[in-house]
């Protein structure tokens, strides 16, 4: 058996773009070319084909290539990815023996990789499929123009005085995305080492095999605090597209959100305290409303001091239905699940009743409950708000980010077009009804994104 060393370099890149790698002589081409999809960053938007000589060049004699069978209009005599192994095209059959492969990839921007055996050596059976050893530079933007196309945005961007700079920057941004790193010097060997891991060596992964995220570990590789199935984020991760799922997976990664989270005793009661005061004052045997079906004067005035919400109110504060901060906390904790009205008391859910005494578990049913009752739009809006949130996303970007993760996932806003902020509000409204009220800051005062209990929670809730 032979494992290939391959050096793999970007045509027309300045500076080079290139990455080292090893290889299995029973990989595929079609596989080879998933590889180099994934180790170059392209997100396999595009066509592509493999040849023996450059494909810009003018061939002396026949050209051997190779591409999808899936793509019916092929050059005459084009071979079958499927059918070539790598070691079939550079290992040592004398008719087919190459020491350099092209790939073309994207045949608009015609970007062409050339390919080149740094060396032949012996497998080790414990070696993964696909090792990446080295590299630099980030792949090129999609769609960005080709080599030249790609360098002159790239100049662009790094000008703010330029006449297009905006125009340019907002592209990158709309292009690349929340997730994807957009420096040209970006190079995460590690990131993308697990992502040739789950593509070529899956039970090896530390992945569970029944998850389609890619984010939830195997039980033999599972710690406490680790995410299932069931979390959000690995919901989210399954709807996306395989090269958009590898851009969030690497960023979560890079980022630490998905490691557990450790949120105390004390910060878990200071992140709820409004919640965990309405709790209290329903107890466990319940709170009887006014015949009007409100709460009483009394529990409203009292919740509107202890939570500081009096100082700045103007009037009474004493009447649900004109002191909104205590009628949108109750309407929110009903939506959650935390309490109900029966009868004319409202009352707490058992599990609720449960959680009284225990901030930590408040915490957890608060971050469960944010999703109650929203729909699967609203559900994926969430988690991407949460998301940017976590991940420090600043907060004049966070809509775009979640109008990003919306269209990947297949949603449009009611007019058809792009989302605007104002779509992104809408979408998003139930989840801030919950985020708005974290620490107590009665929607009057909205938490800072860079808060660091609402970004807490914002992890939290995202498992």
């Amino acid at each position: 058996m032979t494992r290939f060393r391959l050096r793999v370099s970007l045509i027309g890149s300045e500076p080079e773009i290139w990455r080292v790698f090893d290889i299995h002589q029973h990989v595929s081409l079609r596989m080879l070319h998933i590889a180099l999809q994934t180790i170059m960053g392209w997100r396999e938007s595009h066509l592509h084909t493999f040849t023996d000589i450059d494909p810009f060049s003018r061939p002396s004699g026949p050209v051997r290539r190779w591409a999808s069978p899936d793509f019916d209009d092929q050059i005459e005599g084009t071979l079958s990815e499927d059918d070539f192994a790598v070691g079939d095209v550079l290992g040592n059959v004398d008719s087919l023996k190459l020491d350099s492969l092209w790939y073309e990839y994207d045949f608009g921007d015609g970007w062409v990789h050339r390919i080149d055996v740094v060396e032949r050596m012996p497998d080790e059976a414990l070696l993964a499929p696909v090792v990446l050893l080295d590299g630099a530079g980030r792949g090129p933007f999609e769609d960005s123009g080709g080599p030249g196309g790609y360098a002159e945005k790239l100049a662009i961007a790094a000008d703010p005085q330029h006449p297009e700079h905006e125009e340019i920057t907002a592209w990158i941004r709309a292009t690349v995305g929340p997730w994807a790193p957009t420096s040209p010097d970006a190079f995460d060997l590690v990131g993308i080492q697990g992502e040739l891991n789950l593509l070529f060596n899956p039970e090896e992964s530390g992945i569970s095999p029944s998850d389609m995220s890619g984010l939830v570990k195997s039980d033999r590789h599972r710690r406490p605090g680790d995410i299932d199935e069931a979390s959000p984020i690995a919901s989210l991760a399954s709807a996306l597209p395989l090269p958009i799922r590898a851009e969030l997976r690497q960023h979560l990664h890079a980022t630490g959100i998905l490691e557990p989270t450790e949120i105390d005793a004390e910060a878990a009661a200071r992140i709820v305290r409004p919640f965990a005061w309405l709790m209290d004052a329903i107890g466990q045997d319940g709170l009887a409303l006014t015949a009007a079906g409100w709460m009483p004067p009394a529990t409203v005035l009292a919740g509107m001091t202890a939570l500081g919400w009096a100082d700045d109110w103007i009037g009474k504060g004493n009447r649900e239905d004109l002191t909104p901060p205590i009628a949108n906390l109750r309407e929110t904790a009903q939506r959650m699940g935390l309490v109900r009205m029966q009868k004319g008391r409202l009352l707490l859910s058992a599990a609720a009743k449960k959680a009284l005494t225990d901030p930590q578990l408040q915490l957890r049913l608060v971050a469960t409950g944010l999703y109650r009752k929203l729909s699967d739009a609203e559900t994926d809006a969430a988690t991407l708000l949460l998301l940017a949130i976590a991940d420090g996303t600043p907060r004049n970007d966070r809509w775009r980010a979640v109008a990003f993760g919306l269209e990947i996932c297949g949603w449009r806003s009611a007019s058809g077009r792009m989302f605007t902020p104002l779509d992104i509000d809408h979408a998003t409204f139930h989840a801030w009804q919950v985020l708005d009220l974290l620490g107590g800051s009665s929607r009057r005062s909205r938490p800072r994104a860079d808060d660091p209990d609402l970004v807490l929670f914002a992890r939290e809730a995202l498992r």
